[in-house]
């Protein structure tokens, strides 16, 4: 049984108080508590309201016997307790009272409020240095625009105690010329635009110190999330998000230890050449390699894992270990090699590894590398210089 809220809200056992409203309001931040929403209900952003209420009470054993979750003694008793409503949005409100309330039981119900406010009671508690500032860079990919939704990177920041810094992202979407990421014009002007949107928007954070940490969720061509980890600063805390497709499509990060186990698979060491095979998500053929740069000379090494696919990166752990096996192979690379070694990148990897690979390499420590991109009917081809 539902009612949308004023200052009470009357069930057929009498009225939810004002100081209930105000308990369940606070415990639940003004969002729906219904799993996997989390709407602002304080705003109607479609009619520009800042003010709105949209807002449901929605009782979790009903208020009346007959009515959802209703029960002949419970029902008169909880009518008006604060730990037995949720505050829920229209929709999700006639989803568990109308449209399907056999779905959600009495204890589907009571665990996803106990999650949500326990959700709230920590995201409220944190300091300062547990906000992030969520940089968002999305790009055209074959023709089609990205997007990740604000919600969406709250909801992953969650999963590492962070909150955000601000309500807004930091927007970072190039990809505008008219061309496509097959044009070679694309990649004339990309690369650069990136190089000055950074500039200007990120440098001067990072420097004055305004960002204490940010979250990184990207997507686009593998050779631009490269570029953009060397852009951003290896020391700084930083936290580089993935998306996963199974099984719902989402941002957070999956519990647990470290399951990926990545490794580095050594090449040749005569040769003053060096192809790195990124295999993550998809395994990389030597004859491919070969057919770009040639076979002569050439030592061919592979950062792979046990069972390379699209969703084989799943924790944050994950990610650690991944850049532990870069680095170790970036370190390997020159003094197997040395520092005169030109270094060839032929990536198949999910966006958080392509940015991470990039965040690993250091202009000091590490040899200048030449970034390739897989481009149909054509193979591979070199798009940009990392130096």
């Amino acid at each position: 049984m539902a009612e949308k809220t004023k200052k009470t809200s009357r069930g057929r056992h009498g009225n939810v108080t004002g100081k209930a409203l105000n308990l369940v309001w606070a415990r639940a931040a003004g969002r729906c508590q219904l799993e996997g929403c989390n709407d602002d209900l304080t705003r109607h952003l479609v009619v520009g309201s800042r003010t709105a209420n949209k807002a449901y009470i929605a009782h979790i054993i009903g208020s009346s016997a007959d009515g959802p979750r209703g029960d002949l003694e419970r029902s008169k008793q909880l009518a008006k307790d604060p730990d037995n409503v949720m505050l829920l949005c229209d929709g999700c409100h006639r989803e568990i009272d109308r449209e399907h309330p056999e779905d959600y039981p009495e204890d589907r119900l009571r665990g996803m409020k106990r999650r949500h406010e326990a959700w709230v009671s920590r995201a409220v508690g944190l300091s300062p240095k547990s906000q992030s500032h969520i940089l968002r860079f999305t790009n055209r990919i074959e023709n089609n625009e990205t997007s990740i939704p604000f919600d969406d990177c709250v909801m992953a920041l969650r999963g590492i105690e962070k909150t955000p810094a601000e309500i807004h992202a930091i927007d970072l979407k190039i990809g505008l010329t008219g061309h496509s990421e097959t044009d070679d014009v694309y990649w004339a002007a990309e690369p650069v635009d990136l190089q000055n949107f950074f500039n200007k928007k990120l440098e001067s954070f990072f420097n004055t110190e305004k960002i204490r940490h940010l979250s990184v969720f990207g997507f686009g061509p593998m050779p631009l999330l490269v570029k953009l980890g060397q852009l951003l600063p290896d020391l700084h805390d930083i936290d580089v998000f993935s998306r996963h497709r199974e099984p719902t499509p989402s941002w957070a990060w999956k519990r647990g230890l470290a399951r990926m186990n990545p490794l580095a698979v050594r090449g040749d060491a005569n040769a003053s050449r060096v192809a790195i095979k990124l295999s993550i998500t998809d395994r990389v053929n030597d004859e491919r390699v070969q057919a770009v740069v040639g076979s002569d000379n050439l030592s061919i090494w592979e950062i792979t894992c046990e069972q390379p696919g699209y969703d084989v990166l799943s924790t944050r752990a994950d990610l650690g270990e991944f850049r532990k096996v870069v680095r170790a192979a970036f370190n390997e690379i020159k003094q197997i090699h040395g520092e005169k070694a030109g270094v060839f990148v032929f990536p198949a990897a999910p966006a958080a590894c392509c940015v991470e690979f990039g965040r690993v390499w250091q202009p000091k420590a590490h040899l200048p590398m030449e970034i390739f991109d897989q481009v149909k009917d054509r193979g591979f081809v070199s798009r940009l210089r990392i130096e």
